[in-house]
């Protein structure tokens, strides 16, 4: 037969119902119609149009098995649905280490309404002898014979539970082949724990191939310390689970190790794990048998209608080069009706994508910095116009990939954890995503360019040299801080050359640091021009050494306290073309909705309307200032601490905040010394509070109104322009507190006295009229 043949399946020939009925025949007849299309050379295998039920085989846990060279497709109105079932772990179509497979079309439906998490045993009085025969101790009691066939995976690792009114230290089971007899008796033991003081389970004798034929019955027996009733036995209904209690393993789609896999236009719902998995071949006991090809490689999932599955939509477990696109995935944890989520219905994470291999969990040699030729997992993994939506939990998560592009995907609807990337994990790439009432996460180096946000936030969150740009956000949050690697000015050893901080610094032997002094001073010996590693470290501090693990360097003197130490590459946080509003500002309650708590982040051309600003660096600072240029803020109040803003505007035609405090450049705490620098500003129908060490150059000041507390910090405003408005120093007492120098009066009035404050090179003009 050709190799580019198609061969649609006579359901008659191999005993196929297409009826919804005879489960076990249904399935061996579709997995002998695969095998024989192929054999007689078809690529393409057509499965009619109908609705046919099918049965997981008890050793594998699988329904059908794909082969390699198949296309299965699912003719338009065919629907395949999982028996119920009590096992934890399932697969209604399995790809395992095939290569050029494709399944397309129809629906698969897992078995989530209909599954059975836990079976539940009578007992009778008696015992059992040590050779397996039965007996009437009446101070045992025994349960029915257990089928390991009727329960296969839910048996795997049993759990018996403890049981009420029945006073007992533990129980003992036997198991047999086929019938209960001596001559059939293939294990006991006597020191069964119940559930759940005992968590683990046990297991099958003679398991090792898991062929249940050599052992497929059991009995549990149980010495009773305190006397039961015939009725109080027949009441008994003895709990029996799995210790994989989650059964959070139950898949439409499990491709495993398998290269150049497509899966499309399928709908797959109702499984009590994932729509559909990725994952490695199969758990190798010598590592070195691992390749790469077992990893799994070149996999597209794409225009699939993914829903009401308990764990996941999809998750990627191990494959590379893996293309996700143009899929819906919602209400992943919920029930039919959209808002109940429980256990029979979702079990965690509950994402619409996982990217989570596992692989430290494993003995795989996975790739690392330090073994660069390790096997790649979850790499190269692009998620492109993809429509997610009402999930329980969360929408997207990567665990561990590496390399990924999300682009172009719509996630809405509200949830426990926002679309999220593990910071460790290297290129991870938003472009042009939409959120509706959920959150981004902007995690180590992200790189986020074009992101539309409704309802929802953007939220930095433990950065190291992100880069967020070109994002809208309505009715929303920009929040969170960025803060890695710094650590602040530490307290000194000089007899030591120990450097010791307040909080745990969470870095290892050999970190790069480096020293900075915008103020105070290294230490003599310490050069700012020169990056160190840590040596000798404890969880507060660590010495420094020119080396990697060599010797402490020497100071001759603790230098002065308000230098820096930290990571030599802290502060890597980049925010651009920035937008945060609301349509209409109701009332003056404070609103910070850019809210950022940042140590030497960049921030450049951002709007704010209808919401105010919060921009601050950690107490006692003694990092780089952050830099804010461009910021444009309408009907707005704002914080600024340890930051130089430049060509930026502050407007508002609204009644101001608090009177004249619209505008803080720094404030009276003392935790926060460092100065303020604003410089090209414009300040119109608002105020401006130089609270904190502050210097403005360059500004124009119209309808406004500037103002400073009595402390000891000082205000510096210069080359600047004001037009109608009010300088208010009427009460400082501090000598010099505020300066006012070569800057240009139009229609300004001034109170407050010398000493405190003082103009010098003032060109007044008159007034206004």
């Amino acid at each position: 037969m050709s190799q580019q043949g198609s061969y649609r399946i006579e359901l008659d020939r191999f005993a196929i119902s297409n009826l919804g009925i005879n489960a076990v025949e249904t399935t061996k007849g579709i997995n002998d119609a695969i095998s024989w299309a192929k054999s007689q050379g078809f690529v393409h295998v057509i499965l009619p149009s109908g609705n046919y039920i099918v049965r997981m085989d008890p050793s594998t846990l699988v329904a059908i098995n794909m082969l390699s060279g198949i296309h299965l497709e699912l003719e338009q109105g065919c629907v395949i649905m999982l028996e119920g079932n009590s096992s934890p772990s399932y697969t209604i179509v399995e790809m395992r280490g095939i290569n050029n497979a494709k399944i397309s079309g129809g629906k698969l439906v897992g078995d989530k309404k209909n599954h059975v998490y836990e079976i539940f045993v009578k007992f009778v009085r008696g015992g059992i002898n040590a050779d397996g025969t039965l007996n009437n101790d009446p101070n045992w009691i025994r349960s029915e014979v257990i089928d390991r066939y009727a329960n296969p995976g839910l048996l795997a690792s049993f759990r018996l539970w403890s049981i009420a009114g029945v006073n007992a230290t533990g129980y003992q089971f036997y198991q047999y082949k086929d019938t209960v007899s001596k001559i059939t008796l293939t294990g006991s033991r006597t020191n069964g724990v119940f559930a759940p003081a005992s968590s683990g389970g046990r297991g099958w004798f003679l398991n090792e191939d898991k062929d249940l034929s050599k052992n497929n019955k059991m009995i549990f027996a149980i010495p009773i310390t305190a006397p039961l009733t015939d009725s109080q036995i027949a009441d008994i209904r003895a709990k029996v689970d799995n210790s994989f209690y989650t059964h959070e393993s139950g898949y439409g789609i499990g491709s495993f190790g398998s290269n150049n896999i497509e899966i499309s236009n399928m709908e797959i719902s109702n499984c009590t794990g994932d729509g559909i998995l990725t994952g490695y071949e199969k758990y190798q006991l010598d590592p070195t048998l691992y390749t790469q090809e077992q990893m799994g490689q070149n996999v597209l999932i794409h225009d699939c209608h993914i829903h009401h599955c308990r764990r996941q939509g999809i998750s990627i477990c191990a494959s590379n080069d893996t293309h996700i696109y143009r899929n819906k995935i919602h209400h992943i944890g919920f029930d039919d009706d959209g808002v109940t989520t429980n256990f029979r219905n979702g079990t965690p994470p509950m994402f619409g994508i996982d990217i989570e291999s596992m692989y430290s969990e494993t003995n795989i040699p996975y790739k690392t910095a330090d073994r660069p030729n390790g096997f790649e997992l979850n790499y190269r993994i692009f998620i492109q116009d993809n429509y997610i939506y009402n999930n329980a939990r969360g929408h997207l998560v990567n665990a561990d990939g590496t390399n990924l592009l999300i682009e172009g995907n719509t996630f809405e609807g509200v949830n426990i954890g926002g679309v999220s990337s593990n910071p460790n994990f290297a290129n991870v790439k938003y472009i042009n995503n939409s959120f509706d009432g959920c959150e981004l996460w902007v995690q180590g180096d992200n790189f986020v360019n074009g992101a539309v946000i409704r309802n929802g936030n953007l939220r930095l969150l433990d950065v190291r040299g992100a880069v967020a740009q070109n994002c809208q956000v309505k009715n929303g949050l920009v929040y969170g801080s960025s803060v890695y690697g710094y650590f602040g000015s530490p307290a000194v050893d000089v007899a030591t050359g120990t450097f010791t901080f307040k909080s745990p610094h969470l870095m290892g032997n050999g970190a790069q640091v480096s020293f900075e002094q915008w103020s105070g001073k290294v230490p003599t010996g310490i050069s700012t021009d020169k990056l160190y590693y840590t040596v000798n470290v404890t969880s507060l501090g660590f010495q420094v050494s020119e080396s990697l693990g060599g010797v402490p360097v020497i100071i001759k003197d603790a230098g002065v306290t308000g230098f820096n130490l930290g990571r030599y590459n802290y502060g890597r946080c980049y925010l651009s073309n920035i937008t945060v509003e609301r349509d209409w500002r109701s009332d003056n309650s404070l609103t910070p909705n850019f809210n950022l708590l940042a140590a030497g982040a960049v921030i450049k051309d951002v709007t704010v309307k209808n919401y105010d600003v919060s921009i601050l660096v950690p107490q006692d600072y003694a990092g780089r200032p952050i830099v804010v240029e461009g910021l444009t803020l309408i009907e707005g109040s704002a914080r600024f601490e340890g930051c130089h803003i430049s060509n930026s505007e502050f407007i508002r035609a609204k009644t101001p905040l608090l009177g004249s405090t619209d505008i803080q450049l720094g404030s009276s705490d003392t935790k926060y010394m460092r100065q303020n620098t604003l410089r090209n500003g414009l300040f119109q129908n608002l105020g401006l509070v130089m609270d904190g060490n502050s210097l403005v150059t360059g500004t124009t000041f119209i309808n406004a109104v500037v103002g400073k507390a009595d402390n000891n910090k000082k205000a510096v405003i210069s080359h600047s322009f004001f037009d109608n408005s009010k300088i208010n120093f009427n009460w400082l007492r501090q000598n010099k507190s505020a300066i006012i120098t070569k800057s240009v009066f139009r229609g300004v009035t001034v109170t407050g006295t010398a000493p405190y404050i003082s103009l010098d090179d003032i060109s007044d003009l008159g007034s206004t009229v």
